[in-house]
């Protein structure tokens, strides 16, 4: 492994390459998920998180008490978020939101209090600066099917595989992503053990382009600021 500890100023720009995928990708961090993004939501976004970071489904008594909401108001945050964020168990518990799972996926996320998963190589970068700690995640090269491990901190990459891999994106449809976010964006964000590997998968996929974890990592940061304007994660406490 190679240490690549680097914490991000928020107004870290990626480096600028050829290629239509990498600005769609960018300008897809930069909408707004929501029409109305208001503190409450951004707070329950923020404990969903959190709530399923600890390793158990998340119930609306648990985020009411987070938030400091009464449970219907919780209901009623609940139905502004598109339903392909969420995956619900038998009892209405929430078991995955927004790409941090319960439920395995190809990408593990191991934290000190649990093991999690991902929907995709960009949820685990910008995971740990919501959850306020560090993570590992182990995936596959889909193109060789190479085992990779990245460690992560807030804001950071704390080590990296050292053949110099590549995080594979897409220019994202708003529309189909509203429909199934897994399958029109989150499978087709990989981690490949290196640029040749994944020229070599991407040939027939004229969508498909990459970036480095370096670059990958500024645009969590950029999406966590874009996210939750009103929360100051570092400190768990709302902005005035």
């Amino acid at each position: 492994m190679t240490s690549a500890a680097n914490d991000l100023p928020s107004d870290a720009k990626p480096a600028s390459h050829p290629g239509g995928g990498r600005e769609a990708f960018a300008a897809y961090m930069r909408r707004r998920v929501l029409e109305e993004n208001t503190p409450e939501l951004q707070r329950l976004s923020v404990e969903l998180f959190r709530v399923l970071g600890r390793g158990a489904p998340a119930t609306r008594e648990q985020l009411g008490i987070a938030c400091g909401l009464p449970t219907e108001r919780i209901d009623q945050l609940l139905l502004e978020f598109p339903p392909t964020n969420f995956r619900f168990d038998e009892h209405g518990q929430v078991i995955a939101f927004g790409g941090l799972s319960l439920v395995p996926t190809h990408h593990r996320f191991q934290t000190e209090d649990a093991g999690l998963y991902t929907w995709c190589v960009f949820d685990a970068l910008f995971l740990p600066e919501i959850l306020g700690k560090p993570a590992t995640l182990v995936t596959h090269c889909p193109g060789s099917g190479a085992e990779l491990t990245v460690d992560l901190a807030p804001r950071q990459l704390r080590s990296v595989p050292p053949s110099g891999c590549v995080m594979s994106i897409v220019a994202p449809d708003s529309d189909a992503c509203c429909v199934n976010l897994r399958s029109a964006f989150c499978d087709h964000v990989n981690l490949f053990k290196d640029d040749q590997t994944f020229t070599a998968w991407s040939q027939s996929r004229q969508d498909a382009a990459c970036v480095t974890l370096l670059e990958a990592q500024i645009f969590a940061v950029q999406r966590n600021a874009v996210r939750y304007p009103t929360v100051d994660l570092s400190s768990d406490k709302p902005l005035n």
